[in-house]
């Protein structure tokens, strides 16, 4: 059957209202803003960390050249995943419903990565 492009669908709608929902009941922003404050005061705590910004959960830090390798060790040491910018800001675009014991568990690698590195 051809609907039409932008004559909605109905099952696309219903699951956006569930998602909606499910980030106000399990107050999900809020979680976003206060561990988003608290993972940003971490990483600017690091030296060789250049410069860190961002709003809420998407976090961006910049990196000298030389740890350039950071990304892939927190990869493959630590079965972490993280986005990149070119050339040398680390993205982290986790999930709203992320807990502090998460965030905690990358800070420690990456402070363990940064000083092997170093």
């Amino acid at each position: 059957m051809l609907g039409t492009t932008f004559g909605g669908n109905y099952l696309a709608c219903a699951a956006s209202l569930a998602v909606l929902e499910v980030i106000k009941k399990e107050n999900l922003m809020q979680n976003a803003f206060e561990l988003g404050a608290y993972w940003m005061s971490e990483l600017k705590k690091f030296p060789s960390i250049l410069e860190v910004r961002g709003r809420g959960l998407m976090i961006g830090f910049d990196l000298p050249e030389e740890l350039s390798n950071l990304r892939k060790e927190l990869l493959f040491k630590h079965h972490i995943f993280t986005g990149e910018a070119k050339p040398n800001t680390v993205r982290l675009l986790p999930s709203l419903a992320v807990k502090k014991e998460e965030t905690e568990m990358f800070i420690e690698a990456l402070s363990h990565e940064l000083k092997s590195i170093a």
